[in-house]
C-alpha cells in the first residue's frame, strides 16, 4: 500500500522537492549576504556611543541600517507571501486530488476490492503525504525565520499578520490544516476542481479572519489609560490628527503587539477633535514639530484621556503554540471526518 501511495504521489513529490530546493538555495545565498552585512554593521556598534545617534558617525551607521532594511523590504514581503502560500498550495494540489481524483475517476473501486481495508488505505495516504506537507512547511518556516532575523531585529516587530504567520511553528499548523481540508473536501464532494477552489477560498478567509478576530483574543491583553496632561504627554512619541479625531502615540513596552489605540476621549467617553481646542494646537499649522508637553498642559483642564491595548512580548511564543495547536486540532477533526465517512461508506 505504501508503494502504491508513493507511485500515485511521486509526480507531486518530485515537483515539490525541486521547488523546495530552489527556494532553499535562494534563501541561503541572499540570507548569507544579508547576515554578513548586518554582522559587520553591528560590530561597529560595539564602540561606545557608536549607535546612539549622538555623533555624525553614529547617524551614518543608523542610515546604513535603514538602507539595509529598505533594500530587502520588497524581498521579505515576497518571501513571506511564499511561506504563507505553501500551505494553501499543499491543500490545493496535494490534499484535494488525493481522494477526490480517485473517486472522480473510479479507481478507488480497485483499491477497495483488494485485501487492504479502506481505513488502512486512507491512513497510509493521510499520514504519509500529511507528514510530507508538514515537513515542507517546517523547512520553509525555518529558512524564513533565519533569513529574516536581522530585519526582524531592526524593526522589532514580529506581530504583523504576514510576519507572525510565516515564522517559527505556525506554518506547520497551517500546512496540516490545509492538507486535511483539501482531502476532506475532495472526499465529500467527489470532484477535484470544486474541492481545490473551496480549499483556496477557505484558506484565504482564515488568513484574513484569524489575525483580526481570533489571535488577539487567545490571551488576555493589557489595557492602559493615560490622562492627557503635561507629565504624560512629555512621554508620548508623537501626535496625529484629522478633522474628526486625534491620537497621541502612546508608549508601550518593547516588542509589544499594539492591538487597539482609540483616539483621545473626554470624561464621558466621547471622541474629541483638534478643532474643539484651537488654543492648544497653535503650532500644528506651522510645520514644526509640536511641543507635546505644552499641548498636554493646555489640555489638562479638559480632563481628557487616551487608552492603549497591547500584548506584551512574552505572549509571542504562547500565541504561536496556541494558534498552531488550534489548526492541528482542526486538521485532526477533518481527518476524523474522513475516517468516519469511509467507515460509513463501507457499511
Amino acid at each position: 500500500m505504501i508503494w502504491v501511495a508513493w507511485r500515485q504521489f511521486r509526480a507531486q513529490a518530485l515537483t515539490g522537492l525541486v521547488l523546495l530546493a530552489a527556494a532553499a538555495i535562494f534563501f541561503l545565498v541572499t540570507g548569507l549576504r544579508m547576515h554578513h552585512s548586518y554582522a559587520a554593521d553591528m560590530a561597529a556598534c560595539a564602540v561606545p556611543n557608536a549607535c546612539d545617534g549622538s555623533t555624525p558617525a553614529a547617524r551614518a551607521l543608523g542610515a546604513q541600517f535603514s538602507q539595509l532594511q529598505r533594500s530587502y523590504e520588497p524581498m521579505i514581503q515576497l518571501l513571506q507571501l511564499l511561506v504563507i502560500a505553501v500551505p494553501a498550495l499543499v491543500g490545493i494540489f496535494w490534499g484535494a486530488p488525493l481522494i477526490g481524483r480517485e473517486l472522480e475517476t473510479g479507481t478507488h473501486q480497485l483499491a477497495w476490492n483488494q485485501t487492504v481495508t479502506r481505513t488502512r488505505w486512507l491512513a497510509v495516504k493521510l499520514i504519509g503525504i500529511g507528514a510530507a506537507a508538514i515537513a515542507t512547511a517546517a523547512l520553509l518556516s525555518w529558512l524564513m525565520t533565519w533569513w529574516a532575523g536581522p530585519l526582524d531585529d531592526l524593526t522589532g516587530d514580529r506581530w504583523a499578520a504576514m510576519t507572525f504567520a510565516s515564522r517559527d511553528i505556525v506554518p506547520l499548523g497551517y500546512a496540516a490544516f490545509a492538507f486535511a481540508l483539501g482531502t476532506t473536501l475532495g472526499l465529500l464532494l467527489r470532484r477535484t476542481l470544486p474541492a481545490m477552489a473551496i480549499t483556496l477560498a477557505v484558506f484565504v478567509a482564515v488568513q484574513i479572519l484569524v489575525p483580526a478576530l481570533i489571535r488577539p483574543h487567545l490571551l488576555p491583553s493589557t489595557t492602559t489609560t493615560f490622562p492627557i496632561n503635561q507629565v504624560s504627554t512629555s512621554q508620548f512619541h508623537g501626535l496625529r490628527g484629522s478633522q474628526t479625531d486625534f491620537h497621541f502615540d502612546l508608549p508601550t513596552p518593547p516588542g509589544a503587539w499594539l492591538t487597539s489605540q482609540p483616539p483621545v476621549q473626554n470624561s464621558s467617553g466621547q471622541v474629541v477633535r483638534i478643532d474643539d481646542y484651537p488654543d492648544c494646537f497653535p503650532s500644528l499649522n506651522g510645520g514644526d514639530d509640536p511641543d507635546l508637553g505644552q499641548i498636554g498642559a493646555c489640555l489638562a483642564k479638559a480632563n481628557l484621556h487616551e487608552t492603549v491595548t497591547y500584548h506584551p512580548a512574552s505572549h509571542y511564543w504562547p500565541l504561536q503554540w496556541m494558534e498552531t495547536g488550534i489548526f492541528l486540532a482542526l486538521a485532526g477533526a477533518l481527518a476524523g471526518t474522513c475516517f468516519w465517512w469511509i467507515r460509513r461508506r463501507q457499511n
